[in-house]
């Protein structure tokens, strides 16, 4: 045995004896974890999971969208033009998280050591408008590490990007990043907007387009040009077929998009999306069938119509039951469950399950055959 592999399974046997100790003593793998309710008297704010970071600005962009402006602790591991981040905050003693893009650069969290989130306020939201309240003073937070992988191609190549609404701001991260670094690959962004009061960031892009003769941006006015089309390519970039597509927005509006690219020519492989919002079940009808799921803690069943399939989750809510969830999008894994038996498919990742037992996560899967769930 070589000293690395020998130096790798101490590690491993004090990380096990670690936890075997913090489960003994406080019923938790962490005893950092049994501590946290104690530790937030003193130090509100404080979290095991996450980086304490802090709040320092809101600032309104337009009716229904502000910039939270944050400084994360110094632990905090930085991120890649393009990823999100889940931010967490104690709302009347319950812990809120939610998950949104960072839509300023990587250069200019080097710089300033600050990031910026642009968040829209969901009409029916009860978490963007809180948290809009909640710092406009000022105020703790606590972020995880960014994740995702809707980040700017390895290739020079030309990329189109096509945004709607709210699906700017990861796209705004990457074109301020391509600025600060000198990258001079040729990129459009058509961003769709409600009309010319929602048109977020205009001065921003204007002006780095005018420095950048290899940035291109157009604002397409919904209210004067309708919804995406064929033609809009055609007009405004012609030699969309020769480019790297990235899309993101409205889930309608991705879909719309992906289809009329591909059928256009676009091969598969160079089409990206991150969905701004819950994705869409997608999957062969013909391998799904009526089938019943069993909730087996909670004593109820529910029936899963293969025309109209829903989420486990939205199944288990029409049914009375409350089991935990965080983003509904396949993201938190707080729904994380076991299935003891069944077949179920995953809307994320577009995979079925075998039969047996297994972790899968409620928010983004539906039954394909009678299934029994440890819920």
């Amino acid at each position: 045995m070589s000293q690395s592999e020998s130096r790798g399974q101490s590690s491993s046997a004090l990380s096990r004896a670690r936890t075997w100790l913090a489960q003994s003593l406080t019923q938790e793998n962490q005893i950092s974890a049994y501590l946290e309710p104690l530790i937030q008297i003193v130090v509100p704010g404080w979290s095991t999971e996450g980086t304490r970071s802090k709040v320092i600005q809101v600032r309104s962009e337009t009716a229904d969208v502000y910039t939270l402006v944050i400084r994360p602790g110094k632990s905090w591991s930085g991120f890649k033009a393009g990823q999100y981040l889940e931010i967490s905050a104690e709302q009347n003693g319950s812990r809120q998280t939610r998950f949104f893009s960072v839509s300023s650069s990587p250069a200019y969290f080097k710089r300033t050591g600050l990031i910026e989130m642009s968040i829209r306020v969901q009409a029916e939201g009860r978490v963007t408008p809180w948290l809009r309240e909640a710092f406009a003073s000022g105020g703790i937070c606590s972020l995880s590490d960014a994740q995702g992988d809707f980040t700017l191609p390895v290739t020079q190549k030309p990329v189109l990007m096509i945004a709607g609404g709210s699906g700017i701001t990861p796209f705004r991260s990457m074109i301020n990043e391509m600025a600060a670094t000198g990258d001079t690959r040729q990129v459009h962004l058509l961003f769709y907007v409600r009309d010319a009061a929602n048109a977020l960031f205009r001065e921003e892009f204007e002006a780095i387009a005018a420095k950048h003769s290899n940035i291109k941006i157009t604002y397409m006015n919904a209210a004067e040009v309708g919804s995406f089309s064929l033609q809009h390519l055609q007009d405004h970039c012609p030699t969309f077929t020769e480019h790297r597509v990235m899309i993101c927005g409205p889930t309608p509006m991705i879909q719309l998009v992906r289809d009329v690219v591909s059928n256009a020519g676009v091969a598969k492989d160079k089409i990206m999306f991150e969905y701004f919002g819950a994705a869409p079940l997608e999957l062969d009808r013909s391998n799904v069938n009526d089938s019943y799921v069993s909730f087996e803690r909670g004593g109820v069943f529910a029936f899963s119509n293969a025309d109209a399939p829903t989420t486990l989750l939205e199944l288990a809510e029409s049914r009375g039951l409350k089991p935990q969830s965080g983003c509904r999008v396949g993201v938190c894994h707080q729904c994380k469950c076991t299935k003891k038996s069944g077949v179920v498919y995953n809307t994320l990742t577009g995979q079925y399950s075998d039969t047996g037992k297994e972790e899968i996560q409620l928010c983004v899967t539906v039954a394909v055959n009678d299934v029994v769930l440890d819920v």
